[in-house]
C-alpha cells in the first residue's frame, strides 16, 4: 500500500485502557482523518494540552473561493470533530467538547465511559464517497431515521425520497453545476486539488472518484482549468442524483462557522451510520453551492433553515476507492 493511503489502515486490537486521556484521544485522531472533507483538503490540525486534543484550521489547505460559499474550512472541520466523537463511542468513550472559536476551533477531552460499539470504528473505516449509480431499492424509514438523527442543536436534516423532489434537485443540480464551472476561479481553484490516479500526494481527489480512468486522469487538473467541462459534469452530477433513492439534505439555523461547524459533524454523521447501514453515500452539493439555487431548494422544501449540504444515500455493488490522507501524526503537533 502507497503511504499516502496506509492511514486507513488502523488495527483498533492495539488500543490500551492503560493509556493516559492525551493518548487515548490521539489515537482516536489516527480516526478522524479519515472524515471527508471539500475537494479531500483534510483542512484540520491537532495540538494538544497535558490531557486534551485542540483542533485547529490549517492555514495550508484551504479554498479562498469556494470555501466562502461553501461554509469551508468549517464544515470540513466539524466532519473531522464528528468522527472524532464516533471512533471515541466506538471504543466505549464520549467526549467532552468545548468551542472557543479562536485560534483553537475546539478543545476536546476525555469524557465518561459508554457501552463501546466497534461497529462504528469499522463504519469509519470502510467509509469512502461513492459516486457510483445506486439502485432504486428503497431505503426504510426506520433505517433513513437512525442514520440522519444525532444531538446537534440547530442542525435540522430532511430526507428526500420522492421521485419528484429527486427530481428537482436534480434539476438544481444542473443548473448550479453550469453556474460554478463557467467561474474561471472555481475552476482554477478545483484544478489545483484534482490528482492523477497514480498521485503520492496525501490530499486532493484522484481522478477515480470521479470515474475518470488512468491515461485521461494524467491531464485532467489541465482539462477542468482550461476547457468548459460544465455540460458534461453537469450530466454526470445530474444522474448521480437521479439514481439515488434518497437524499439527506442538512440545513442549519444560522449562517456563522458556529452553524457549519454543526453541519460539518451531521454531514459526517450521515455518512459514518449510512456505512453502518451497509450503504453507500457520497456528497453532491452543487445546489447548495450556488447561492440562487440554494434559495430555490430551501423555498421549495419550505425550510427557514439554511442548507449547507446534500448527501445520497443507497445501496450499490460498486465498491468505491479510498481517497489519500494525511496520518494524523502529520497534521498534529
Amino acid at each position: 500500500m502507497k503511504d499516502n493511503y496506509a492511514a486507513w489502515q488502523i488495527d483498533s486490537s492495539t488500543f490500551s485502557e492503560d493509556w493516559t486521556d492525551l493518548q487515548k484521544l490521539q489515537f482516536f485522531g489516527r480516526y478522524a482523518v479519515l472524515s471527508p472533507s471539500g475537494h479531500n483538503t483534510q483542512p484540520w490540525h491537532f495540538s494538544h494540552t497535558d490531557d486534551s486534543l485542540l483542533l485547529k484550521v490549517s492555514t495550508e489547505r484551504k479554498l479562498p473561493f469556494s470555501g466562502k460559499i461553501a461554509g469551508e474550512p468549517y464544515v470540513s472541520l466539524g466532519a473531522c470533530l464528528e468522527t472524532l466523537t464516533l471512533a471515541a463511542r466506538g471504543f466505549g468513550y464520549e467526549l467532552n467538547v468545548e468551542l472557543p472559536f479562536s485560534e483553537v476551533v475546539a478543545t476536546i477531552k476525555l469524557g465518561g465511559k459508554t457501552t463501546a460499539d466497534p461497529t462504528l470504528l469499522d463504519a469509519i473505516t470502510n467509509r469512502s464517497s461513492n459516486r457510483y449509480f445506486y439502485d432504486a431499492e428503497p431505503i426504510d424509514d426506520a433505517t433513513l431515521k437512525d442514520i440522519t438523527t444525532a444531538d446537534l442543536p440547530d442542525v435540522f436534516v430532511q430526507t428526500i425520497t420522492s421521485e419528484a423532489d429527486r427530481n428537482f434537485i436534480a434539476e438544481q443540480t444542473t443548473a448550479a453545476t453550469l453556474t460554478l464551472f463557467h467561474e474561471p476561479q472555481f475552476r482554477e481553484e478545483l484544478s489545483k486539488w484534482v490528482r492523477n490516479n497514480l498521485t503520492h500526494k496525501f490530499d486532493g481527489m484522484p481522478g477515480f472518484a470521479q470515474k475518470i480512468p488512468t491515461p485521461p486522469s494524467m491531464i485532467a487538473p489541465l482539462l477542468i482549468k482550461n476547457v468548459d467541462i460544465s455540460k458534461d459534469q453537469a450530466k454526470k452530477d445530474t444522474a448521480l442524483v437521479l439514481h439515488s433513492p434518497a437524499i439527506a439534505m442538512v440545513a442549519v439555523k444560522e449562517i456563522n462557522d458556529q452553524a457549519f461547524l454543526a453541519g460539518g459533524r451531521m454531514f459526517a454523521h450521515i455518512c459514518i451510520m449510512a456505512t453502518k447501514h451497509g450503504l453507500a453515500s457520497t456528497g453532491v452539493g452543487a445546489a447548495i453551492i450556488d447561492p440562487t439555487t440554494r434559495q430555490k431548494v430551501a423555498d421549495h422544501f419550505g425550510v427557514s433553515y439554511q442548507p449547507i449540504a446534500l448527501v445520497r444515500l443507497g445501496k450499490t455493488s460498486q465498491v468505491a476507492k479510498h481517497t489519500p490522507r494525511w496520518p494524523f501524526e502529520k497534521v498534529s503537533d
